[in-house]
Parts: structure tokens; sequence; C-alpha cells
């Protein structure tokens, strides 16, 4: 259970992987309480201030939760289903806040490659959108949206503060959306993501790529979220 202090991945790194471990496997079950921060500092060998960083950091990502006076537990997964995510409707649109933070907002020519995913020419106008999805203020989702300025004309960045794409375009231009495929994968976080989201370089992330359609089947919106991967498990129910 001692770190290796010769490897070039920091101590507290070393401490959270192995709680991480401890608790994605499941010998740590929800609800097992962590021995104490001085105790986890004298069986890694390492300052209580660098096991910590690691339980803090665990408790950021909804890994652990802590309890005044009693100590440091396992807690509950939290769970998003993935239709939910990638919804089109969302009918409580008239009273819920999706707080985002806006990064970059601008009009430029398509180019090759979004051009390519919205059907469009290379030289029509699109809207470059660069968001953070917040949750309870910390970043949990970084997002690139691209949508044809064509489609909507006169689109200012405060449409779409604290709201969805998708309500933005049923609100604003009453448009009628049928339909959005999603590609999912995964990569490794590159500094400018492990910056904005807060984890380390290389860590592990999904990628949601969405290709949204009007009811004319014309492409709308390409967009390309980047999620952390330990903030919840993703699931999807399907009815048989």
């Amino acid at each position: 259970m001692k770190v290796d202090k010769a490897l070039s991945i920091p101590l507290y790194q070393q401490v959270k992987q192995y709680l991480h471990d401890k608790i994605t496997s499941g010998e740590w079950e929800v609800g097992y309480q962590l021995p104490s921060e001085k105790e986890l500092a004298a069986q890694f060998g390492v300052s209580n201030i660098t096991v910590k960083r690691a339980v803090l950091e665990l408790v950021d990502n909804g890994k652990l939760y802590r309890q005044s006076g009693r100590g440091t537990f396992v807690a509950q997964e939290d769970e998003k289903d993935i239709s939910k995510f990638v919804s089109i409707k969302n009918e409580a649109w008239e009273t819920h806040d999706h707080p985002h933070k806006t990064l970059s907002f601008k009009k430029k020519m398509a180019g090759s490659k979004i051009a390519k995913s919205l059907k469009i020419n290379k030289a029509d106008l699109v809207y470059q959108i660069h968001r953070v999805k917040l949750q309870q203020n910390k970043a949990v989702a970084i997002e690139y949206s691209f949508i044809p300025q064509l489609l909507f004309p006169d689109l200012h960045q405060s449409d779409l503060e604290n709201d969805l794409l998708y309500n933005m375009m049923q609100k604003k231009y009453n448009m009628k959306l049928n339909k959005a495929k999603v590609y999912f994968s995964t990569i490794l976080a590159d500094a400018y993501e492990a910056s904005i989201l807060n984890i380390p370089k290389g860590e592990q992330l999904f990628v949601f790529e969405r290709y949204t359609s009007d009811k004319h089947d014309n492409i709308v919106e390409y967009s390309r979220f980047i999620v952390k991967q330990d903030q919840s498990r993703f699931f999807l129910e399907i009815q048989l």
C-alpha cells in the first residue's frame, strides 16, 4: 500500500488512484467508511496533506462524501440516462435553468470539416459556440457546437445563456426538430481539457458527437461534448 516516490506521477495522484480502484472494483461498497486521513497517511507513507488532496478530489468527483464528525464514506454513484442527455424534447424548458459558461461565440466560414458535418458549403457561415456545462458551479462537460447562420439569423450569445441549444431553436426560431444521431467514443484529456475540467492530464473522457435534424431532414446542429467519465455512470434503458 506504499506509493512509489521514484515515479513522476504525483503522490496524491497515486493515492487517489488506489482509493478510486478500491471503489470501482466494488471492494469498497456504497456506505463503506474509509480509514481516517491520518491512518491512510501512515499506511501510504505520505503526509496528511497528500491524502487530504486525494480524498477531496474524489469527493469533488462524487466518489466519496464526508460527514462532519463521522468521517469519509463511499458515495452512491450518480447515474445519468444517456437518452435524457441527448434528448431533443425538454418539456420543462420554461422553468429550468441549464447553467453554462460561454467561452467563445463567433461567426465564421464553415471550412471543409464542419461543412461536411452540416452538409453545407465550406464558404457558408456558421456560429461556432464553445461552452462549459456547469453542475453546482463546477465544470462537468466541454461543448463545441456549430449551427448554420442561414437557419438562425440574428443569433446572439445572450440567446444561449444558461439554456440548451434545442430550447433556443424551439423558443426563438420555432424550429420543429425531428431526430438526433449520436456517436460515442473516449479520449485522454489533453492539457487544455484537464485544466477546464480540473482533472489530471491523460484521464479518460467520454465524447458524444451529436447531429441534429429538423422535420425536413436538414442537419441543423453538430456538437461535440467532452464529459468527465468519473462524474457519472451513464446508462441507456430500452423499452422491450
